[in-house]
């Protein structure tokens, strides 16, 4: 699975303050599992990538239970910057991934 960040997130994965990343539970996501690698790559250079896989799936109903169980500087952002990218309603079908 290949996804691309900002090179500010990017750049949290590869110090490892981020160590969260949310997912859409969607149809292209679900048969992402446990143990899967997942490509990252900088929004501002493809060829910058980090190779890392999923070793904790968590699903939240909410945000306030999605920073209930991580910190901010897990997740890479603020609950408001977070809220600022999802609706409250798509916030309900998230899953959230620990990488390792």
């Amino acid at each position: 699975m290949d996804i691309s960040l900002g090179d500010e997130l990017f750049d949290k994965i590869s110090n490892g303050t981020k160590t969260v990343e949310v997912f859409l539970n969607d149809e292209q996501m679900k048969h992402f599992g446990v143990g899967d690698t997942l490509a990252i790559h900088r929004k501002s250079d493809n060829e910058d990538v980090i190779l890392t896989s999923a070793w904790s799936i968590k699903k939240c109903r909410t945000m306030t239970e999605l920073y209930q169980r991580y910190a901010p500087e897990a997740v890479g952002m603020a609950p408001n910057e977070l809220s600022g990218i999802y609706d409250s309603d798509t916030v309900k079908s998230k899953d959230y991934w620990q990488l390792r």
